[in-house]
C-alpha cells in the first residue's frame, strides 16, 4: 500500500495566455490531495473518494466506458487508464481520494489528482518514474478534463515551488521570500473548459487583437518575475493589477470576482483573479482575509510551498 499526494497551486501571473504557448508563473500552496493506493490480484477495481461521498465502489474494466460518462469518476478512471496504459500494466487497484483542495475552483484540483494518481500507482506497481514522466502523464490525464490544458497546474503540482512555466518545461526559480497571500473564494465553480473555449473563440475571432494581447503578457509575466526575484512587492502587486485588468478585458472576470479583488485592493499591493475565472478564487497579496468576509467571500488559509508531489508513506 502507498500514499502520495501532490500540493494546490496558485497562478501568480498569465492564465489563459499559456494555452498558447506563453509563459506563465506559478506557485504552489500547501494545500494537498492525498491517494493511498493497493494492489490486487483479481483484476477488480474499488474507490473511495471523501470528498465527492463516493465509498468502496466496486468496478471492473469492462465498466470504464460507462462510468466515464459520470463527472464524478471521469477523472479517475481515465489517469487509470493512462497510467496503467504508459507502464503496460493491468492491475485491480484500491483507491482512496482525499483532498484539502476545493473542486473547480482554480487551484489545480484535478492536476493534484492526477498528479498524485500517477506517483503512487506506479510505485505501487513498482515503477520508478522521472518527474518530467509524472508530470506528462498528468497533463495527458488533465487534457481529457479541460479538453486543452495548458499543462501549467499538472507540472506546478508536480514540481512545486515557485515556476516559470512554459510549453511543457518548468523552470524553478530562486525566491529569497516567498511572498504572503490570501485566496478569497467566490464558492462559485468555474468551469475550466467552457472559459478556455471562449477565450479561444474570441482569439479565432480577433487574431490581430489577441497577437497583440499575448506580446501584453509575455511583458508582464517577464516583468513580474523580475520584481519578485527582487522582493519588490509593491511593484509586484501593480502587476498583479494590470494582468487582472486584462483578464477581465478578454471576459473571464465576473461581479463576483470583481467585488473581492476590489475589496482587497483596499489593503493589498495586489490583487486578481487566479485559474479560469468566472468563479472560483482570487488572490492578493499580504493578509486581506477581513476585507474579502467583509465583501462575501470565504478565504482559504494557506501558503506558498515548496514540494510538489511526493511519496506521504508505504504501509
Amino acid at each position: 500500500m502507498v500514499t502520495a499526494s501532490a500540493p494546490g497551486k496558485v497562478i501568480l501571473l498569465g492564465e489563459h495566455a499559456a494555452v498558447y504557448g506563453n509563459p506563465v508563473l506559478v506557485a504552489t500552496v500547501d494545500l494537498r490531495t492525498y491517494i493511498t493506493v493497493e494492489a490486487g490480484n483479481d483484476k477488480k477495481f474499488k474507490l473511495t473518494n471523501k470528498n465527492l461521498g463516493i465509498k468502496n465502489f466496486s468496478f471492473r474494466y469492462g465498466d470504464f466506458k460507462k462510468l466515464k460518462k459520470n463527472k464524478n469518476f471521469l477523472l479517475t478512471i481515465q489517469a487509470i487508464e493512462r497510467i496503467e496504459d504508459y507502464l503496460g500494466e493491468k492491475s485491480g487497484l484500491n483507491i482512496k481520494i482525499n483532498s484539502d483542495i476545493p473542486y473547480a475552483s482554480g487551484l489545480g484540483s484535478s492536476a493534484s489528482i492526477a498528479s498524485a494518481m500517477v506517483l503512487a500507482i506506479s510505485k505501487e506497481l513498482r515503477y520508478n518514474l522521472k518527474k518530467n514522466e509524472i508530470a506528462n502523464l498528468a497533463w495527458d490525464i488533465e487534457n481529457v478534463i479541460h479538453r486543452k490544458s495548458s499543462g501549467v497546474d499538472p507540472f506546478a503540482v508536480t514540481y512545486g515551488g515557485v515556476i516559470m512555466y512554459r510549453k511543457g518545461n518548468a523552470k524553478r526559480l530562486k525566491i529569497r521570500k516567498c511572498p504572503e497571500i490570501t485566496i478569497g473564494n467566490t464558492n462559485i465553480a468555474s468551469d475550466t473548459g467552457a472559459v478556455v473555449s471562449d477565450v479561444m473563440e474570441l482569439k479565432n475571432n480577433f487574431p490581430c487583437f489577441f497577437e497583440e494581447y499575448l506580446k501584453i503578457m509575455r511583458i508582464i509575466v517577464n516583468q513580474g518575475e523580475k520584481f519578485l526575484r527582487a522582493g519588490n512587492l509593491e511593484k509586484f502587486g501593480a502587476i498583479m493589477n494590470i494582468n487582472h485588468g486584462l483578464l477581465s478585458a478578454i471576459g473571464v472576470s465576473s461581479p463576483e470576482l470583481e467585488n473581492l479583488v476590489w475589496a482587497a485592493r483596499k489593503k493589498s499591493a495586489g490583487a486578481k483573479l487566479c485559474g479560469a475565472g468566472r468563479g472560483g478564487i482570487m488572490v492578493a497579496l499580504g493578509d486581506v482575509g477581513r476585507e474579502i468576509k467583509k465583501a462575501g467571500g470565504s478565504v482559504i488559509r494557506t501558503r506558498i510551498c515548496n514540494e510538489g508531489v511526493r511519496i506521504e508513506g508505504s504501509l
